[in-house]
Order: structure tokens, then sequence, then C-alpha cells
């Protein structure tokens, strides 16, 4: 099936540049080297002295763990900053939220990039760092309603939703 394209609209954030502060790709030298990566990330952001429209995320992902005593197949770390501008039209209240989940999201997928790359040639085959979410779980919500009752309520996907008339079994 196929749609009509829609017209493109920019981004309510725009990179304006980034640059690897530090790469680190060591590939395992144990013969019975595992394919999955352990993945640590840390971000950091802080936006401008002067221009609150403009902000520096520093992304730090480190791959590669150990399991039972064996190595994965790479190992190493990749350590980006990113300079990033909201549009002015973006409400304030939500530039922080923007930055840290578009922002973060657009420097991983830089560092993806590059460790695919760097692991391109090497006779341990290319890797390539897993798809990640940078959204955080809503916490639960305080109900008022007894778990029975909201099961009642909330009928499951794809289920018929009650009529609101009983029905009673002869």
């Amino acid at each position: 099936m196929t749609t009509q394209p829609k017209p493109l609209r920019a981004s309510p954030i725009q990179i304006e540049a980034y640059e690897f502060l530090d790469i680190e790709v060591h590939a395992s030298e144990h013969e019975n080297a595992h394919s999955s990566l352990g993945l640590k990330v840390n971000r950091a952001f802080s936006p401008h002295e002067e221009d609150p429209l403009r902000w520096r995320i520093e992304l730090t992902v480190h791959f590669g763990d150990e399991q039972n005593g064996v190595p994965s197949v790479y190992t190493g770390m990749v350590r980006i900053a990113g300079y990033f501008k909201v549009n002015e039209a973006y409400p304030r209240e939500k530039a922080s939220q923007l930055i840290e989940i578009t922002g973060a999201s657009m420097l991983y997928g830089a560092c993806r990039e590059m460790i695919a790359s760097l692991t391109a040639r090497n006779s341990r085959g290319m890797v390539t760092l897993p798809s990640i979410t940078f959204v955080e779980p809503k916490p639960p919500t305080t109900a008022t309603l007894s778990t029975s009752r909201v099961a009642e309520e909330a009928p499951s996907y794809g289920a018929k939703k009650p009529s609101g008339k009983k029905q009673v079994k002869k």
C-alpha cells in the first residue's frame, strides 16, 4: 500500500554540530567470544549559559561484557558531545525533555554508525549497537479504583466493550 507523501516539516530540535570525544573498540582474541553486548549509556545535559534555546549533550556509551568468564566479541566505549538548538516556538517547559530524548537519540544513532564503521573491516565482523529508547516509562499513577474494578472497565486489546447491560444466564 502506497500513500501520498506528506510535506516534510522541520523538527523543533536542530543539531548544530557533534564531535566524538573518545572512541575505544577492542576485538576479543578469545575464540569463543559471545556476540551479545552489555550496554551502559550515560547522558549529561546543559543549557547554554547565555541562550536557553541552545543545549549541549554529552553521551557516553559503554558496550561489551563478560558472561561466565567469556568476553563479548567487542568491548569499548564512545563519548560524543552534541550541540543543539530548540525552535523558539517550542514550549520552553518541554525543551529539556525534547533534548533528553530526541537529542540523545540523534547522538546514539551517530555512535551506532561509528561503531559499525569501525568494526566492519575486522575479522570478527561488524557489530551494530542495539536500538534503545530514551523515553522513561511513566510512573504508576495512584488509582482510585480497586484492581478488580479496573480490570472490568479496561477490556483487553481487541475485546468488545461492555454494553452496560447485565446479561442474565438462564
